[in-house]
């Protein structure tokens, strides 16, 4: 297919070696907000935190993944331009900003999308949440696209560009399976982190058919709206719960390890501390990367303050031992039993810290036969081959028994040696009888 470009500096001329996809491609655009100080921050913000910690090979960034989601995104939004050019015309003309040169357009929203979408994340990202204000990465990168960058993207690419970017991230429904492609049930980012945490911690479980599950993109009109949304075809059903797959055995063999877990709790509980001194508003999540942070950080645990013990425990790795776990699917009432026997092992224990980690975490959200916990957000159907359609999450007979969030119940506490080996007896003791 010939392709549109806006200009000839939106001709991806440049590339980069990606150990996930290769050589990911971008313009001379493109590179100028690649090279912008926001972005390049984000090479020294890690993908995973800690998670070096349990696995020494996650030393990749947020910068690689944010590279690696446009790639994925572009390749998803070729797919459904291959199929549907004239749907994808009509359906996004009804918006002002992309009457004319729609395709072209859209196209690099996409791409744009892919590229910022984790450019407010602040140092050490989900876990440094917790200092920032409102506690939500993505306000933050809203904030970056409306007042750093708003002027030259509508300059180098086209007027309104910015704004459109925005009522992306907001999950505007006139924009619904532009927005689907970044942030969604079958999406770039979890598509791209999958592969590239499993690479980067030397593990198998984040592994899927990637090719077969983009090849199979489609897309249908909403019942109620009539706009377009994503879709599968037939077929494409098995890639998909491979990936939903993954993301259940990398949550609980990766993002859910004890350690890793730990050290976010370290992390949580310092920049509770720190962020209000530091993070005054949005903008200065941006003067921040982990390498400051951890400046920081070193800086508390050499000196008496409220953030030392959360300042010596990341650096000294004096850390908590686990006393008591559940399994990966922990209920309501597992949940209360491990509050129980918290209850009793701090009574026992006067003068040893505890804390219970609780770390619900949610797999997909789509309704499946007989589920009256939540509504779904987002229905994902299948593209038969006589041309009617089906909800895939009540046709697959694997997805329906993916448990839809990992739930593991932990009971951590201070201790060593022989207290050590009481306190997980008297737990395990406990567990039978409360």
């Amino acid at each position: 297919m010939n392709r549109d470009y806006l200009s000839e500096n939106d001709v991806p001329t440049q590339r980069v070696r990606c150990p996930v996809h290769g050589f990911i491609r971008y313009s001379k655009n493109e590179r100028k907000l690649i090279d912008h100080e926001v972005f390049q921050r984000l090479r020294h913000i890690r993908q995973l935190a800690m998670e070096y910690l349990v696995y020494p090979g996650a030393m990749h960034t947020r910068f690689e993944h944010s590279l690696g989601v446009m790639e994925m995104a572009t390749q998803m939004f070729d797919t459904l331009e291959r199929q549907h050019r004239e749907q994808i015309q009509d359906d996004l003309k009804q918006v002002p900003e992309l009457r004319e040169q729609t395709m072209p357009k859209a196209r690099q929203l996409v791409r744009l999308l892919g590229l910022l979408h984790d450019v407010g994340h602040p140092a050490y990202a989900h876990a440094g949440e917790k200092g920032i204000p409102g506690q939500d990465h993505e306000k933050v990168s809203i904030y970056v696209i409306q007042n750093v960058l708003s002027a030259l993207i509508d300059s180098i690419f086209f007027q309104g560009a910015s704004g459109l970017l925005v009522r992306l991230m907001e999950k505007s429904p006139e924009l619904a399976f532009l927005g689907q492609l970044v942030a969604g049930e079958l999406d770039a980012d979890r598509a791209d982190y999958l592969l590239r945490d499993s690479l980067h911690c030397g593990v198998a479980y984040g592994l899927y058919d990637s090719a077969k599950l983009i090849e199979s993109l489609t897309l249908i009109k909403h019942a109620d709206t009539g706009r377009l949304q994503l879709a599968l075809h037939r077929g494409g059903e098995h890639a998909f719960e491979a990936m939903i797959l993954a993301r259940y055995q990398m949550n609980t063999q990766v993002y859910l390890h004890k350690i890793r877990r730990l050290y976010d709790h370290y992390l949580e509980e310092y920049m509770k501390l720190w962020g209000p001194e530091y993070y005054k508003d949005l903008g200065d999540v941006l003067k921040h990367d982990d390498m400051s942070v951890m400046q920081e950080i070193r800086k508390d645990a050499a000196q008496v303050g409220p953030r030392q013990i959360w300042a010596r425990r990341i650096v000294d790795r004096r850390h908590h031992r686990v006393v008591y776990e559940t399994g990966d699917n922990a209920d309501q009432p597992k949940l209360q039993k491990a509050k129980r026997i918290l209850k009793e092992l701090q009574k026992h224990y006067e003068n040893t810290d505890f804390f219970l980690d609780d770390s619900p975490v949610p797999i997909y959200k789509l309704s499946i036969p007989g589920d009256q916990e939540e509504q779904q957000v987002e229905d994902l159907y299948i593209q038969q081959r006589n041309g009617g359609r089906t909800l895939l999450a009540h046709e697959s007979a694997i997805i329906s028994k993916i448990p839809k969030r990992v739930r593991t119940v932990r009971i951590f506490a201070e201790a060593e040696g022989n207290l050590l080996k009481a306190i997980r007896s008297d737990a395990a003791n406990l567990e039978r009888n409360v």
